[in-house]
């Protein structure tokens, strides 16, 4: 009877590792994905509950936000441009400094008065077709070791790509993630990738992974 068991959870295991693994990519409009080449990456972005103001369209609902650590731009950064140099293939990525950043959108701010002409104007001062942008709403740390939390880590954020011609959505995707422990969601395994508590970092790390397998090629 045990052998029965332990053989299903190894198959129920082997069926879901599959199942993350599929391609899930999709494709742009012809029109749009020929003309898009480069990429313009931009900082991460906190999610400010009072931001008020001309900003980057970023719908998103259900998310609960939440505490972030103060390094979790930089890890982010640091991730994603990690993870998309797996699709140079089809795109060339341009980065942003912080600080470059700040100061285009304060050029930006005083011109543009809503925000899909927030996205035409980084893409024409860049020279790119398209925006990639992030913003954070929860980067908590774990609270204890690889094998024994008081509370795990805790992300949630999301990645939207831009026409940069038009200013519209192209793609998003969230990711919003509290680990749990196996014992009560077998199906985050492939997710988890190993049987520990994973840093936040870990964690956003697997998210980004996660979500853009369906980025547009």
């Amino acid at each position: 009877m045990k052998k029965s068991f332990y053989l299903m959870i190894l198959c129920l295991l082997f069926f879901l590792i599959s199942c993350s693994q599929k391609d899930q990519t999709i494709s742009l409009p012809t029109h749009t994905g020929e003309r898009i080449k480069n990429i313009l990456v931009l900082p991460f972005d906190y999610y400010c509950p009072t931001e008020k103001g001309i900003s980057f369209y970023c719908p998103v609902s259900g998310v609960i936000p939440g505490e972030i650590e103060v390094n979790a731009k930089e890890v982010m950064d640091k991730l994603l441009k990690k993870e998309i140099s797996a699709l140079s293939l089809r795109y060339n990525f341009f980065y942003l400094t912080p600080n470059e950043y700040e100061m285009l959108l304060e050029e930006a701010l005083e011109k543009m008065k809503e925000h899909q002409a927030l996205v035409k104007y980084f893409a024409e001062r860049t020279q790119t077709q398209a925006l990639l942008y992030g913003k954070i709403f929860r980067f908590k740390e774990r609270k204890g070791s690889s094998w024994s939390v008081s509370e795990p880590a805790s992300v949630a954020f999301t990645l939207i790509l831009y026409d940069g011609q038009t200013g519209k959505i192209l793609w998003q995707r969230v990711f919003d993630e509290t680990q749990k422990p196996l014992s009560e969601n077998l199906l985050n395994l492939p997710l988890y990738g190993k049987i520990k508590w994973l840093t936040a970092e870990e964690l956003a790390e697997r998210g980004l992974k996660n979500i853009l397998k369906s980025f547009p090629q």
